[in-house]
């Protein structure tokens, strides 16, 4: 028997196809951020992290990243809690949002780098999973955590061996800005896991094209902890 999905997973999947799709001089950091933000329509709860209350959150590994870019880095933190005061503690979806990719100052060569423009695809799937959830009203309470940067090359970039200080206190010396996804990651996992207490996070990202040597285009890569999630 054929599968007829809901029209809530077809309109969420149709967004995060949308934002993969928009070339980055369109959808940068705050683009992105008011694109989310119009999820409240749907019934979702969004907030909006300015660079401010980045640096007051101490997500300096994040910021990092965005140093280089003209564009301002934002973190959105959605919520939708459709098992009411009883759901206890949220599943977190964390995704990766860089806007556009060059490398920074491990720039990338140039044959397609227009696809890096998608380098936000984790975090578009995170958007356009709490669109389908809100729109099916799925008894389930899911936080969505998406943090948006630009990697751009400049004279304020971050430089390889630079240190510097993620949200958790730990230090990290930057060997190569090209892998700025786990810097990203870094401080959203951990201001999901000490802001809401999940009992599961799933974290979405184009992280590593190595996974693509590894496994091709028809297949992702998924490591886990736990067998049974």
């Amino acid at each position: 028997q054929a599968y007829a999905p809901s029209r809530a997973i077809v309109d969420g999947v149709n967004l995060a196809r949308d934002l993969v799709n928009e070339p980055a001089n369109v959808l940068g950091p705050a683009e992105f951020a008011q694109r989310a933000k119009a999820l409240t329509k749907a019934g979702v709860k969004v907030q909006v992290l300015s660079e401010a209350a980045l640096k007051r959150h101490g997500m300096r590994s994040l910021l990092a990243v965005g140093q280089g870019s003209e564009r301002p880095s934002h973190v959105v933190v959605m919520k939708w809690n459709g098992a009411g005061p009883k759901g206890g503690a949220p599943i977190a979806i964390v995704g990766k949002g860089v806007t556009f990719d060059t490398g920074g100052i491990s720039l990338k060569p140039a044959g397609g780098m227009e696809d890096m423009k998608g380098d936000m695809a984790g975090a578009a799937c995170v958007v356009g999973l709490m669109l389908a959830l809100a729109e099916r009203k799925a008894k389930v309470y899911a936080v969505g955590v998406i943090g948006l940067v630009e990697n751009m090359p400049s004279g304020i970039a971050t430089r390889p061996g630079d240190v510097v200080t993620g949200m958790s206190g730990t230090t990290i010396e930057v060997l190569n800005t090209d892998a700025e996804g786990r810097m990203v990651l870094a401080d959203c996992l951990w201001y999901a896991q000490e802001k809401f207490k999940p009992k599961a996070v799933v974290n979405l990202a184009t992280l590593t094209g190595a996974v693509m040597v590894a496994l091709g285009k028809e297949h992702a890569g998924l490591f886990s902890n736990n067998d049974e999630l």
